[in-house]
């Protein structure tokens, strides 16, 4: 059963995300300290559902610095993030369990993404 949940949103996740890199390529973003104050890391779903879309970002950001490589602009980054987000909020609308955590679903994002 949780093989076939897990594969399931694999293929929602794939379908779902596999174009928002592209959506957001040209976009321009100033340095705004968007990258402050993300508490997300460890929470689970019920807990990013309920959170502002500032705190999803700054822990997007978190996660996206962790495998990009260390000269990365944060213009790249911020992009990278916005991206996350949007797929894991999407993720988390599709009736996965409340308690799953939401570094499971990034993690499965950012695959999908090819981050």
């Amino acid at each position: 059963m949780k093989k076939t949940i897990i594969l399931l949103l694999g293929v929602f996740l794939i379908s779902s995300c596999n174009n928002l890199s592209s959506s957001t390529n040209n976009r321009v973003h100033s340095i705004d300290k968007w990258y402050v104050g993300g508490t997300l890391h460890k929470s689970n779903i019920s807990e990013w559902k309920t959170s502002t879309d500032k705190n999803k970002l700054a822990t997007c950001g978190d996660f996206i610095a962790k495998v990009v490589n260390k000269n990365t602009s944060l213009d790249v980054i911020k992009r990278k993030a916005e991206n996350l987000k949007t797929c894991i909020d999407e993720a988390t609308v599709s009736g996965l369990e409340n308690n799953k955590k939401v570094s499971e679903i990034a993690s499965l994002c950012a695959v999908v993404l090819n981050y």
